[in-house]
């Protein structure tokens, strides 16, 4: 449950976390389907009534309001990063026409989907031949940062935050961090070798980076179970991605990575094809003596 709905918790929220986080998650991974009352209240494992009077305690939101953003904000996602027809990602999104997912949006975003899809200013890759790309000179040093890998689907235990940050210093991640190792710790789940993850589960191209969730998490074995803010989740992440490394404690560290992704959207990536893909943005840490590195995944698709 992100922090930013932890005010809003009922005295006994610690105990309705689990089923709650299991609901989240389960919308962010099924939004074409069922996501009725009925059907999330059984992902609960409470009544309607009461599941109701919870889910809105927790997010701040009605089931209907909850559903209907989160759709619209995975439909954005598509228009900007997919090639697919406005019809064909409306009904991936959930909505029964391409009529309903139209007022739906311009209630939301205040345009229609085709001319966010067209007017929307974005870091999407540009066509090689865009003067934009065109004036982008070649970068040796910055390209040799890249490779192509691939990642599994991700099953990892962590905390969901809310609030990106321009600076990198976000207080709402460092805090879930420290509660996750501290949870790691107490049910002796610290290792050695132990990545630390952070997965990005909004893209800032549709929301802000204040609204921005982030898991803050670690790779776990099928065994380990959810307790209370901890939440165990699968995530669709299998496929390509382009990686590339920094050393979190430069000063400059801010805005070195915003040099190297405008030069990997704005030229690496259009210059051999690759767009953006809507699996999850994956930065994985680790520690070489005092140095922090952060290995960032962007995934991309053909």
């Amino acid at each position: 449950m992100p922090d930013s709905h932890r005010k809003m918790l009922p005295p006994d929220a610690a105990s309705h976390y689990v089923g709650m986080n299991k609901v989240l998650a389960y919308i962010d991974n099924n939004l074409k389907d069922d996501l009725s009352l009925n059907t999330l209240a059984c992902v609960s494992g409470y009544s309607e009534y009461h599941f109701h009077r919870i889910f809105h305690a927790l997010t701040g939101k009605t089931l209907h309001e909850y559903v209907c953003d989160r759709r619209i904000i995975a439909a954005a996602a598509r228009l900007l990063y997919e090639r697919n027809s406005v019809t064909r990602i409306a009904f991936d999104c959930g909505f029964s026409s391409s009529s309903s997912f139209g007022r739906c949006f311009k209630q939301q975003l205040g345009c229609s989907p085709s001319a966010y899809r067209r007017n929307k200013g974005r870091k999407r890759p540009l066509n090689p031949t865009d003067s934009a790309v065109l004036r982008m000179i070649r970068n040796q040093e910055m390209e040799s940062l890249f490779c192509l890998t691939t990642l599994p689907d991700l099953h990892a235990a962590g905390i969901a935050t809310q609030g990106l940050s321009k600076t990198f210093s976000s207080s709402a991640i460092e805090q879930a961090f420290k509660r996750l190792f501290a949870w790691l710790a107490r049910n002796h789940l610290v290792t050695a070798n132990m990545r630390v993850m952070g997965i990005t589960l909004d893209t800032p191209e549709v929301v802000s980076l204040a609204e921005c969730r982030y898991f803050a998490c670690v790779p776990v074995d099928e065994h380990v179970r959810p307790e209370g803010e901890i939440s165990v989740r699968t995530f669709p992440s299998k496929g390509r991605y382009i990686a590339f490394s920094l050393d979190r404690a430069q000063p400059d560290f801010a805005d070195v990575f915003f040099s190297v992704t405008d030069y990997l959207y704005g030229s690496y990536m259009p210059n051999r094809g690759w767009f953006p893909d809507n699996r999850p943005f994956v930065e994985v840490y680790s520690q070489a003596g005092p140095t922090v590195q952060i290995r960032f995944h962007v995934p991309v698709t053909r």
